[in-house]
């Protein structure tokens, strides 16, 4: 029992790593209008101590130093889980391919507005732009800041797009 236990979370723990990385890289999952940032936090969440434990054990290393890698992975993926679970829903929109585009693309808007130094003192946002490799995995390609309120647009709009500049978001995915 402790084999099957100790290779399935080192399976889990060795997907969650893959999982990270690839989104250190600026590779994301998208399945039905949601990422699947929160369910890898599930599994890391209780795979990734379970692995360290019984990894550890077996390394007969100190009980001290067993519970501050249990703590630090456990408030890890805590941490992790408590952002995917806030941040969804509000700052990503699934643009469809359309005539526009022949792709689709998730875009991000960071909520951090920051004042542009001109005359009218507009607030922008930044968009990231993730472009389509299958139907669920997405690869970052551009960065771009422009006005607020192009996600919200998006999403209000049955998630078909909204007008910028005569255009249908095709604007925002120039590079």
């Amino acid at each position: 029992m402790k084999k099957v236990m100790y290779r399935s979370s080192l399976c889990l723990t060795i997907g969650v790593f893959v999982f990270v990385l690839m989104k250190g890289i600026g590779f994301i999952f998208w399945i039905n209008g949601g990422l699947l940032d929160k369910w890898i936090a599930i599994i890391g969440l209780i795979a990734m101590p379970t692995f360290f434990y019984l990894f550890l054990k077996d390394r007969q290393t100190k009980v001290k130093t067993i519970k501050r890698v249990l703590i630090g992975a456990i408030l890890f993926h805590t941490l992790w889980l408590w952002w995917s679970i806030q941040k969804q829903p509000y700052d990503y929109a699934y643009a469809k391919k359309n005539q526009f585009s022949s792709t689709p693309y998730v875009i991000h808007e960071t909520n951090s507005w920051e004042y542009s130094f001109v005359p009218t003192e507009q607030l922008t946002s930044t968009y990231v732009l993730y472009k389509s490799v299958n139907p669920i995995l997405f690869r970052r390609v551009s960065t771009h800041k422009k006005e607020p309120g192009l996600v919200r647009e998006i999403n209000l709009a049955n998630r078909k797009g909204t007008k910028m500049d005569n255009y249908q978001y095709k604007l925002l995915l120039r590079k």
